[in-house]
């Protein structure tokens, strides 16, 4: 083998040897970047979790402390129906006893 194909030999080796470091820094790289992506989404998840959980609390208290609002306001409403149906009797009342009726 002359000297040439020695060095071409040689160059073949050197670039394999960088190939392959450059391939197992990238891949290192790589998994270190997909770590720190799912340690990240883990966060993220964690506090949509939290806020979720906060949330979840915040509209139970709400209807604990609504309920008996809306009942009354069910009860307000039920009466004002009942008191606007006696309120037209007695307007209806009322115009009969301006306006009687003649006896015949």
């Amino acid at each position: 083998m002359d000297e040439s194909e020695k060095l071409v030999d040689k160059l073949q080796v050197l670039l394999l040897g960088m190939e392959e470091r450059i391939m197992s820094g990238m891949e290192g790289r790589m998994a270190r970047s997909f770590k720190e992506m799912e340690e990240q989404h883990s966060r993220r998840f964690d506090m949509i979790d939290i806020r979720l959980d906060s949330l979840t609390r915040e509209l139970k208290l709400n209807n604990e402390l609504l309920g008996p609002f809306i009942h009354s306001s069910h009860n307000v409403e039920e009466d004002i129906v009942r008191l606007s149906a006696q309120l037209q009797d007695v307007q209806a009342r009322l115009k009969k006893l301006e306006n009687p009726e003649p006896i015949v």
